[in-house]
């Protein structure tokens, strides 16, 4: 194989070595499960409220610990939020136990599976059975498990504003009080969509007892993620947060580091900026954003295994809370009611949809890298615009994957017709080449100059074949992302047997060796698609090179099978339109093997400095061997 080949090659391994790793497998621990200590209810309210105060987060009064008021977990107020048109897109369910949101249900959004009982419901976010988003927690740290909040809250009804949500519970000494409120989708002159799946939470905290009251480590749950069902990817399960304008992003693995001790959790207390933390998997997000005076730059993440939300079935996740800046209450006295400490907090809990995210970045700076488009971001960012504006133009998004594929063969189009006309002259250079290789058949060095020789005098560049195949390269990978990541094609059917772009076009399976194998039409169609576009494709490159583009079809057959249906679409119509263009370019004159006249005074091309640096290699090796 020629240089030629091998920097294909390599370019191709190093595309698909960079694919592996950002999708790598993650192994899965053993759940974690948060150990929870209850306190007695204050007697005083024992009537209306039962209470359960942690063991560490009020210095100035300790409570012997107690067991859990025997409460029945129940949702005892729901918010219902609407996107600009007056569809209800999120459900947000209220729990009785720690006053916060046991789950979202995302409207019309049904998860993605195969089994007869999960279809058709709803997809909730929030895997954690035990904890909602909001949920105070105490005691958070790196050498034991927090303390969620078991207070038993009520709500409190309030007729002139539907549009939020009053919690109130007594923990301990404290009378925690929390208001839920959708955030309005007008923001002065602009509507942003994305805010119908925004809430935002004031805590309040009042001191009831008669002595000063120091609170330390206390957090903010911001809710837990893992895959929503068994036929989405788990490689995407990741708890986020940005500081000082920095992205980051970890999963579950990063608690297991290859050499040491495996961690349980991180609680982490020296961010510089923290501007906002959450979870994530392939299609969701649920962010927790505080105001400037309601976090201390903390932040707490454990993996953990929660059951999948119809199945039971354990799932790896991730859980994660803010933490809350330490804060001191006065204690009541006869005349002054005891200290208040106030807290504020928007919560995003929604799809990964591209568009959307961007228009919140005014509020959420830089949500939209939830995308994770890894280093094909500055590709996948206008793809997926492109495809959105499409599918608002074609109301289809299997449409609009075509449309765009369109457009993108035709932005190539000359350089296609370019690289289609160099292969063809190469392919016309073979006879001398291989009358090169026999004239020096132990000398591959004198052939590889000769060969340089034939190419300056032609005006033909080795790699000029190889740039379509270069450039496709980035943007399938950069479509792949976008596929993995993007919320739009969930559930979204194109023709016939196509009923999920973001899944297999599974038509019907087998058995063989114990294993249900799938019979996927798209990736089949695909493989068949590229052994045609090759066999109309100059061949060119020695033997070894025309043998390892035979396998080509099967890698990309393979890499290809199991990924989502709007990835094998996208690949063989993306043939299909290679196949025209090479149809329509073998039409035109063929190209002919002339020498090139080269001009004085032009600059030395680059063939010219390749000979000239092998002219000197030769001339230092013939003189090392006349020593």
């Amino acid at each position: 194989m020629d240089k030629t080949g091998w920097i294909v090659v390599s370019l191709c391994a190093g595309l698909l070595g960079l694919q592996w790793y950002y999708n790598s497998t993650k192994e899965q621990p053993a759940p974690a499960a948060p150990a929870a200590i209850t306190a007695p209810a204050d007697p005083a309210a024992a009537a209306t409220t039962q209470a359960a105060t942690p063991a560490t987060p009020v210095a100035a009064v300790t409570t012997p610990a107690a067991p859990a008021p025997a409460v029945e977990k129940k949702t005892i107020a729901t918010l219902t939020s609407k996107d600009s048109e007056g569809k209800p897109v999120a459900k947000y369910n209220f729990c009785n136990i720690g006053g916060a949101i046991s789950g979202v249900e995302m409207l019309g959004q049904v998860i993605n599976s195969t089994r007869d009982e999960l279809k058709g419901t709803d997809v909730s976010l929030n895997s954690n059975p035990d904890a909602g988003i909001g949920a105070l927690m105490f005691g958070l740290s790196n050498d034991r498990a927090p303390q969620f909040d078991q207070t038993v809250y009520e709500y409190r009804a309030d007729l002139s504003n539907e549009n939020q949500v009053t919690l109130v519970g007594r923990v301990g000494d404290l009378i925690v009080r929390k208001v839920y409120a959708l955030k309005p989708l007008k923001q002065g002159e602009d509507t942003i969509e994305g805010n119908a799946y925004v809430l935002n939470l004031k805590v309040d905290v009042q001191n009831t007892a008669g002595q000063t009251l120091n609170a330390q480590d206390w957090g903010l749950y911001a809710g837990s993620m893992g895959q929503i069902s068994k036929d989405e990817s788990a490689y995407y399960t990741y708890y986020v947060h940005l500081e000082d304008g920095s992205f980051e992003k970890n999963g579950a693995s990063d608690f297991r580091p290859w050499l040491g001790k495996e961690k349980e959790r991180s609680y982490e207390k020296d961010f510089d900026s923290l501007e906002w933390a959450g979870v994530m998997n392939q299609y969701y997000a649920s962010i927790v954003k505080p105001d400037k005076s309601s976090g201390n730059n903390a932040l707490y993440a454990a993996p953990t295994m929660y059951p999948l939300q119809v199945s039971g079935d354990k799932t790896e996740c991730v859980e994660v809370a803010l933490g809350m800046p330490d804060f001191t209450l006065a204690g009541k006295t006869d005349t002054m009611m005891g200290g208040l400490k106030s807290f504020s907090y928007d919560i995003f809990t929604g799809p990964k949809l591209n568009l959307m995210l961007d228009e919140m970045t005014d509020d959420f700076r830089m949500i939209d890298r939830v995308m994770d488009y890894g280093i094909f971001t500055i590709i996948a960012y206008p793809m997926n615009w492109l495809v959105n504006l499409y599918h608002g133009w074609l109301g289809n998004w299997g449409w609009a994957i075509i449309a765009m594929t369109i457009t993108i063969r035709l932005l190539i189009w000359p350089l296609y017709r370019k690289s289609y006309t160099s292969m063809k002259r190469m392919s016309l250079l073979q006879p001398q080449m291989q009358a090169l290789k026999e004239k020096y058949p132990n000398d591959q060095q004198k052939v590889q100059m000769e060969m340089m020789k034939l190419y300056r005098d032609y005006g033909i560049s080795p790699m000029g074949g190889c740039l379509p195949m270069l450039l496709q390269m980035p943007i399938f990978f950069s479509f792949f992302y976008v596929l993995q990541t993007a919320a739009e094609f969930r559930g979204e059917g194109f023709i016939g047997w196509v009923t999920d772009l973001s899944q297999m076009d599974t038509v019907f399976s087998f058995p063989f060796l114990g294993y249900e194998v799938p019979v996927n039409i798209l990736p089949i169609l695909m493989a068949t698609s590229t052994i045609i576009q090759m066999h109309m494709t100059p061949a060119t490159g020695d033997a070894t090179q025309v043998k390892i583009m035979r396998w080509m079809p099967l890698m990309f057959f393979l890499f290809c099978y199991t990924y989502p249906s709007a990835l094998g679409l996208y690949w063989t119509t993306s043939n299909l339109i290679s196949i025209l263009q090479t149809i329509i370019i073998r039409r035109l004159p063929a190209p002919q093997l002339e020498k090139v006249q080269k001009k004085k005074g032009a600059k030395k091309s680059f063939m010219e400095r390749m000979l000239e640096q092998q002219a000197a290699l030769e001339r230092q090796r013939q003189a090392q061997q006349g020593k």
